[in-house]
């Protein structure tokens, strides 16, 4: 998802290695001025926020369930942005 919202904000001549100034500027960007659902920055969040736990936690273990719901609004999230993307190109 990182990834996919820095292909968007290199578009818009936006540049970060941070992943927090990231979705920052997406939410500042996309989500405020509803250009993107609001949904999409609590999948980006609750993301972020996993992959830290998982980094820097000790013992971290996810429960198949959430980590199947992970996956599910993964794709949504990319999926959305690459279609906004495209979107954009016309």
């Amino acid at each position: 998802m990182f990834y996919i919202l820095n292909v968007l904000a290199l578009k818009h001549k936006f540049k970060s290695s941070k992943h927090q100034q990231l979705i920052g500027w997406f939410n500042k960007n996309f989500v405020k001025d509803k250009k993107i659902d609001k949904k999409y920055t609590a999948i980006i969040k609750n993301a972020f926020d996993s992959r830290s736990e998982s980094d820097y936690g000790v013992f971290v273990k996810f429960k198949k369930e959430d980590v199947e719901k992970m996956f599910k609004d993964m794709n949504d999230f990319i999926s959305t942005i690459e279609e906004y993307i495209n979107k954009e190109k016309n």
